[in-house]
């Protein structure tokens, strides 16, 4: 089945996923068309695609464990390459533009239905794309294997590096703990799970809204208020479940999926996962809930900005719900 669109854009100049301390500086800088490929380092888990626009760089971690980087080509001024959080909506090996005609494709891997997509092409050494995400032939082909439909893609501005939990955690379960010492979520649960029977389900918690939200392929099956025990610093960021089990942190007593961690505003990912667990107080069952139907891959993404349908769309980030298959490049 294609997994339709989970698409959190950002809208502003800023850098979306941006820290310092988190570049890729120490590695070696390669020339337009070079890339790194040692898939052995991680043999599997779950793929996360990160693309750098001002550094003209794709990293690709499996598992939390960098496997690969690339030089890339993306859109040239007036066609930019958009900044935000995808998944891979279709692969084709051999696909020419329906927009520029005769155009080739190569290891097509789209974004978008509206024209961006991660292909091999020439890479000049600068933004020359159409918005697209060029590649070098060898490493796009090596990268459609070890990708999938629903695999996540990161664009951002500026180079960002995933670090893995220093301790699993079960971010969604409660933690232990005085009950009158916890805050009491307020608003309306909704768990519709039948919407969207099965697909890769994604979470996105607003600390704006004071909501979280469920998708599974692409469509909100729930939604619940979340009460926050600090009122600043909550961590933000893109969490990712990835595979292996370890024995569960505090509060949970059972082994859990580690986590791994992509900071988002120069924010710091050290014990990113267990302060989200610590801090966050969900409506009783709703955790249990989420944790029936989530699996490695499954993509949190934590933010400052608000999400609901009534504020989305003066803020800086959007929240695109599930597109019509339309005609694109």
């Amino acid at each position: 089945m294609l997994a339709k669109p989970f698409i959190l854009s950002l809208l502003s100049g800023a850098c979306f996923l941006c820290s310092p301390s988190l570049t890729q500086a120490a590695q070696q800088p390669l020339q337009a068309g070079q890339f790194e490929w040692a898939p052995e380092r991680a043999p599997k888990g779950p793929v996360l695609v990160v693309v750098s626009l001002d550094d003209q760089m794709a990293y690709v971690y499996r598992n939390g464990v960098q496997i690969g980087r690339s030089t890339v080509s993306t859109g040239r001024e007036g066609k930019e390459t958009p900044t935000g959080v995808f998944t891979i909506l279709q692969r084709k090996k051999k696909h020419e533009s329906n927009i520029y005609k005769g155009a080739k494709m190569p290891y097509m891997q789209r974004l978008t239905w509206t024209g961006i997509a991660m292909h091999a092409g020439k890479l000049p050494g600068y933004p020359a794309s159409a918005g697209c995400i060029r590649l070098p032939y060898d490493f796009s082909e090596k990268l459609y294997s070890t990708t999938r439909n629903g695999s996540t893609v990161v664009i951002t501005e500026k180079a960002a590096t995933p670090a893995i939990s220093k301790k699993p955690a079960s971010i969604l379960l409660e933690s232990r703990g005085p009950a009158d010492s916890k805050p009491v979520p307020k608003g309306h649960v909704v768990w519709e799970p039948q919407k969207s029977p099965e697909g890769p389900v994604n979470l996105l918690l607003s600390y704006a809204d004071k909501t979280l939200y469920v998708f599974r392929n692409g469509i909100l099956i729930g939604q619940s208020p979340a009460a926050l025990t600090l009122s600043d610093d909550m961590p933000q960021g893109i969490f990712l479940m990835l595979e292996g089990l370890e024995a569960g942190s505090a509060g949970t007593g059972r082994p859990v999926h580690p986590w791994s961690m992509l900071a988002l505003h120069g924010g710091s990912p050290d014990n990113a996962v267990e302060r989200l667990r610590q801090s966050i107080q969900l409506p009783q069952g709703f955790g249990q809930n989420i944790q029936q139907i989530i699996a490695p891959g499954t993509i949190l993404l934590a933010t400052n900005d608000p999400s609901t349908e009534a504020t989305r769309s003066d803020g800086p980030m959007n929240v695109l719900t599930p597109e019509e298959k339309k005609t694109a490049n």
